[in-house]
């Protein structure tokens, strides 16, 4: 081919392309932006929203009358997503645009935080081994040799809580921590006041604090980060600095263990042993992969599966008719007196309709973790900027009449018809009552890849529970409403 044909095929491609832009990128510009409330010119909606943004998110997309909507808090765009086709069309279809995090400068930059595993960038390449790790440590094979470990602890629940029924959350927060400190580190919890629970629990409350969403200025305005840390209103500096030292002590206090343990050839192999002896993670500082995928571990698992088994102990109280029928089922499989070891729960299918309706009443998190879009995006008829901050509004999605016909009544016969029970979750759903751990465990590129571990763990625990004891109010109470409690992750509490 000769230059001058080369040359003309060129200059004919670069004016196609162009003209393709330009029509593209004019049909963009004429879009509108999804509605929402307008706020303030400074600080947006950020006053406006409540202790519970799940319901006024829904309320938003009931006034606007679209599932989809969008708002300021000061300077960053967010679009929430209150139905389930929006958010399956966009985070899990789209999963490539849509699974990156928002920065959190307070959080990622100043406490230091920017590599843990639920808040690292998708574009990073250490995401992908994180998930890597973590569905290796977590695999149907991991979890069946966790049995043994997953039966005894469910014992010393059960043994604590005949002792001390009223103390039922502090035996649940011992339960789910005994389990994954030695799962994650080779760990035996020996009292219920712990140390390296105290540990884990504060490292929590700090990270909560620090991701607090509109508290922080300099995550909205990036360049207050320069500031020096002497000004008067650079608090935000001083203590961001503060709780970076925590926590980077707090995160190395079980890995150095773990470590110290290997070095003296007297540790129970774990998450973190077997990977530190692995020469197969690939990254220049493997150490700091393992560290900061065992972490994420006990942050994904710990707080969840209480959440879980706290709305079950309380919903058995408030719908004995539903404890009774799942009591008769485990005694029937299992026999009068015999509970049921980790490899009958699936035959136990009422009880698992009680897991998924546990997990669609009262939802681990009403709001996922926030999702960014990393490119201008259009959705129906609606542009979606780059940057935007995307929320999928679970709660939403689970209470919607649409999908779960009489959504505010607990009713786990809903989940019985045989097509659903066993079923996966993946994007196949039937068109009512669709199965909840669907939107209960994040999203696309972010979904849990323990729900595997937590569903066995959860089922046990509340196999045994009810295979001992019958679950009820204290005499002389009245039935509780339910409300939930605000955070990234939900627990139900009774009204007051």
């Amino acid at each position: 081919m000769s230059p001058l044909i080369l040359i003309l095929t060129s200059a004919l491609i670069s004016v196609l392309f162009l003209l393709y832009h330009r029509r593209v990128v004019s049909k963009y510009d004429r879009l509108s932006i999804p509605p929402g409330p307008p706020g303030n010119i400074f600080s947006g909606v950020k006053n406006q929203l409540s202790p519970s943004p799940w319901l006024k998110y829904a309320q938003w997309a009931e006034h606007y009358k679209s599932p989809v909507i969008s708002f300021w808090v000061y300077n960053r765009r967010t679009i929430v997503l209150n139905d389930h086709k929006s958010i399956r069309d966009l985070l899990d279809m789209r999963a490539n645009s849509y699974s990156d995090r928002p920065k959190s400068w307070m959080y990622h930059d100043l406490c230091g935080r920017g590599n843990t595993v639920f808040n690292i960038s998708s574009l990073d390449n250490r995401h992908a081994m994180y998930r890597r790790l973590l569905k290796h440590g977590l695999s149907g094979r991991a979890i069946r040799e966790y049995h043994g470990l997953l039966e005894n602890e469910a014992d010393v629940l059960v043994d604590g809580l005949a002792q001390e029924p009223e103390s039922f959350q502090h035996h649940l927060r011992r339960n789910a921590a005994a389990v994954i400190m030695r799962v994650a580190y080779g760990y035996t919890l020996t009292e219920n006041d712990d140390p390296f629970i105290s540990v884990a629990e504060e490292s929590a409350k700090i990270s909560g604090w620090a991701l607090a969403p509109g508290r922080w200025l300099v995550d909205y305005y990036p360049s207050l980060r320069f500031i020096p840390r002497w000004v008067p209103f650079a608090g935000f500096r001083r203590q961001g600095e503060e709780w970076r030292r925590q926590l980077d002590s707090l995160s190395d206090v079980p890995h150095k263990w773990v470590k110290a343990q290997m070095e003296q050839g007297d540790y129970v192999e774990s998450f973190t042993s077997r990977f530190i002896q692995s020469n197969s993670i690939g990254d220049e500082n493997p150490d700091e992969i393992v560290k900061w995928a065992a972490g994420g571990l006990y942050a994904g698992a710990s707080d969840t599966t209480v959440s879980a088994l706290t709305s079950f102990i309380l919903l058995m109280a408030l719908y004995p008719q539903v404890q009774q029928q799942a009591q008769r089922e485990i005694e029937g499989l299992c026999g009068p007196g015999k509970q049921p070891s980790p490899s009958d729960l699936h035959k136990l299918h009422y009880l698992n309709a009680v897991y998924r309706e546990v997990l669609r009443y009262a939802p681990v998190s009403n709001i996922a973790l926030p999702h960014r879009v990393i490119q201008d995006d259009v959705y129906e008829c609606y542009k979606i900027p780059k940057d935007s901050t995307v929320i999928a509004n679970t709660w939403a999605v689970l209470h919607d009449p649409a999908l779960y016909p009489e959504p505010f009544r607990f009713n786990p016969s809903r989940f019985i018809d045989d097509a659903l029970i066993g079923a996966g979750t993946g994007n196949e759903q039937p068109e009512f009552n669709p199965d909840p751990r669907a939107y209960c465990f994040g999203y696309g590129r972010r979904t849990c890849p323990g729900l595997q571990f937590a569903e066995t763990s959860s089922l046990l625990v509340m196999s045994r529970v009810l295979s001992r004891f019958n679950v009820s109010l204290p005499v002389g109470t009245d039935a509780p409403e339910v409300e939930f409690t605000p955070g990234i992750t939900s627990h139900i509490k009774p009204s007051t």
